[in-house]
């Protein structure tokens, strides 16, 4: 069939790049697509015409997307335009879908067994919890475990050596020596994981040039989504697979690979004219999802980086509404304003952030004024890091100053100098009784400067206790030495920003810590409103995705981007992708936007951003006064006073704002359980209901 025949048969609703890359048939062809460009129409329209056009056996063709999800839409998209008989006949997979094949084709081939893999990550979690706990001699955490499963991904998917792998850092853990012994005991027990198995397939490929050949000639045609994120070892396979033909067709987008961390190597689309001579660069620059403010701005922003192609994002739509700073003092008062945002939510919001720590203390305050809203990919490791482990034994030793257990794990957390000898004889001393930081104070084995510091912790320690919850983090951060401790160790202490912004509520410490169990526990539980306007997403959890109206919270150097720009006339080239990823995950962020788009902008001075000023430059003091009324007095600011909450116990009725009517069926200090008539249960935060007058006690019976 003649092209022209098979677009007016199949009413293709392609432009002119488009159809040249539907066209783009044989060799090598990298198709450049910005975001919102159309390009899985392409990709389907392109399936189309090799079919129709050019008469290639479905069989033939293989598309590689990344994700299961991913290959399922494609074929359903594929079958609503060309449809089913033909869809059955295609073949959509993951890289790990392919893998999988090409190992089992070996095994039946070659007549061997192929290492089991492992398929349930708990398996392997414990596995390296195990190993951690024989190198370390300590408990690994949940996010301990995480980090490094993330760095074994990284190190085989890099295809890195022996020697970078010994020169790879994760956090101070001897991370080598427990990734041979990881590798050791998965030969051991005969299993592979995820990584393995593409591992395997390219050595399949490179040492059997029979089974390299068959699957060769079985995909003559390769086409392949999200090229961006595709790592060495993936490419490894595709230009092995790819072959004498050469037909490989890669889309993506250098400008939006977000997936460093995962080893996804956006270097491979810049290298792609000399890993495959005479291939062809196309591009797809018509963004016909958000309005041409937006595309304006973005583009822009990301022709800032300069390892990348040129292309220019044009927009197909007419203008919108400016992109809109929202001028607040500080982290807190962005969580107030977002809560108020979802309350009063009537359209698409999606609220897009760096990490999931960042949307904790804006969930803690939706679940504490009873207002839904939609999560995409929570997950519970932030309870069970390192320095949130370390605050909780703090407020625990505060209360408890002879507990020798919490004592060894924190005693050299303090900024004091106590060495080992002196810890061990302390407690000898205490014999579990007294307090560990005063008797320090009189240990012959410290310095009379350490003796006058051990006082005074110990009497930090007996503060800490009557600190609502946000100033016992900055007391343990400031006036305790453990914002020092994880300078000296280059940990992140955005942890801590995140539980000072927890313990806003909080009337005490211990209060914080009971909220925090509460939360993890509504975190696991997945407790979400599907039918809410207002959604949560980290950036990364919204790739692929687009929105009426977006607002980018936490956008402050430091969190994001979470980088430093790179320094002097010749930059360490780790830092500079490292920051210019940093910027394409922006980026993918404000191209999200369809409609509106919004970002968040701090008065204080330790939370400006880089990013928002180049997006618009501040113009005066007084626009910013205009937007938001600056607080008075230097400090934070002081908390409402509670209301009489006794007014509230079981069997008093209410009306809430969102909720309608309900009667209190319990209450344990300022949460309440309330009962509505058409919304069911909820609880419900009193003080910040009340402070924000979304609820009122009402007269009679919620009945009347």
């Amino acid at each position: 069939m003649e092209y022209e025949a098979w677009k007016a048969t199949w009413k293709a609703p392609l432009n002119p790049q488009q159809e040249a890359a539907v066209q783009a048939a044989q060799g090598p062809v990298l198709l450049l697509a910005v975001p919102g460009s159309g390009k899985t129409t392409v990709l389907i329209h392109r399936l189309g015409y090799l079919i129709f056009c050019l008469g290639v056996a479905p069989e033939q063709i293989l598309t590689v997307t990344y994700t299961v999800a991913a290959t399922r839409d494609m074929a359903a998209r594929f079958a609503r335009t060309f449809g089913e008989t033909w869809a059955n006949r295609l073949e959509f997979r993951t890289i790990n879908g392919l893998s999988a094949r090409i190992i089992q084709h070996y095994e039946r081939v070659k007549g061997r067994q192929a290492f089991t893999l492992v398929t349930e990550e708990g398996r392997l979690a414990a596995l390296v919890g195990e190993l951690y706990r024989k190198a370390t001699g300590e408990f690994a955490t949940e996010s301990t475990v995480r980090s490094l499963r993330t760095a074994i991904t990284y190190c085989k998917n890099r295809q890195m050596t022996q020697e970078e792998i010994e020169a790879y850092q994760v956090e101070d853990i001897p991370f080598a020596k427990l990734y041979r012994q990881y590798h050791a005991e998965l030969r051991r027990r005969r299993w592979m994981d995820y990584d393995d198995q593409m591992v395997y397939a390219a050595q399949i490929l490179r040492q059997h040039g029979d089974i390299l050949a068959y699957f060769q000639d079985k995909y003559r045609y390769l086409c392949v989504d999200e090229a961006q994120d595709t790592s060495r070892i993936q490419h490894t396979i595709l230009k092995l697979l790819a072959g004498r033909r050469r037909n490989l067709f890669l889309v993506g987008d250098e400008d939006q690979s977000i997936y460093g961390f995962r080893a996804a190597d956006p270097g491979a689309l810049l290298r792609f004219e000399e890993e495959y001579p005479g291939g062809r660069v196309l591009f797809l620059e018509k963004n016909y999802r958000s309005t041409a403010t937006i595309v304006a701005a973005a583009d822009r922003f990301i022709r800032q980086n300069q390892h990348r192609r040129d292309k220019h994002m044009v927009a197909a739509r007419g203008p919108g509404p400016a992109i809109q700073p929202i001028w607040v003092a500080d982290r807190v008062q962005q969580y107030a304003q977002l809560a108020q945002w979802a309350q009063d939510c009537d359209r698409e919001t999606a609220v897009l952030y760096r990490n999931n720590d960042s949307a904790l203390p804006l969930l803690d305050l939706l679940d504490r004024q009873g207002t839904g809203c939609r999560c995409r990919q929570m997950e519970g490791t932030f309870f069970t890091h390192r320095v949130v482990r370390d605050v909780t034994d703090f407020i625990a030793f505060a209360a408890h100053p002879a507990d020798g257990e919490r004592f060894f794990r924190l005693y050299y957390k303090m900024g004091v100098g106590i060495p080992k000898a002196a810890a061990q004889w302390a407690v000898l001393q205490s014999r579990g009784e007294g307090n560990l930081m005063a008797i320090l104070s009189h240990c012959p084995q410290l310095t009379q400067r350490s003796q006058v510091l051990c006082q005074a912790l110990a009497e930090q320690f007996a503060q800490l206790l009557d600190d609502r919850g946000d100033e016992a983090i900055h007391r343990l951060r400031h006036h305790m030495g453990y914002g020092d401790f994880l300078s000296t160790r280059g940990s992140d202490p955005g942890k801590l920003a995140i539980l000072e912004a927890l313990g806003r509520y909080t009337p005490n410490p211990s209060s914080l810590v009971t909220r925090l169990g509460e939360l993890r526990e509504r975190i696991r539980q997945g407790d979400s409103d599907p039918n809410s306007p207002f959604l949560l997403s980290t950036i990364h959890g919204s790739k692929g995705l687009e929105y009426q109206r977006v607002i980018l919270m936490d956008v402050a150097d430091g969190v994001l981007p979470l980088a430093d720009p790179p320094l002097g006339d010749h930059p360490d080239p780790a830092a500079v992708e490292a920051y210019e990823e940093e910027r394409r995950l922006f980026y993918v962020a404000m191209t999200r936007a369809k409609e509106e788009l919004f970002l968040f902008r701090f008065r204080r001075s330790d939370l400006g951003s880089t990013f928002a000023r180049d997006l618009f430059p501040d113009k005066t003091r007084r626009l910013r006064q205009a937007v938001t009324p600056r607080p008075k007095g230097g400090g934070k600011p002081a908390p409402p006073p509670l209301p009489d909450l006794a007014l509230f116990d079981a069997g008093a009725p209410v009306t809430h704002r969102a909720f309608g009517r309900g009667e209190v069926v319990s209450r344990q200090g300022d949460i309440a359980t309330i009962l509505f008539q058409e919304k069911g249960e909820k609880k419900v935060s009193l003080s910040v209901a009340l402070r924000q007058g979304q609820l009122r006690r009402t007269q009679g019976t919620p009945s009347q």
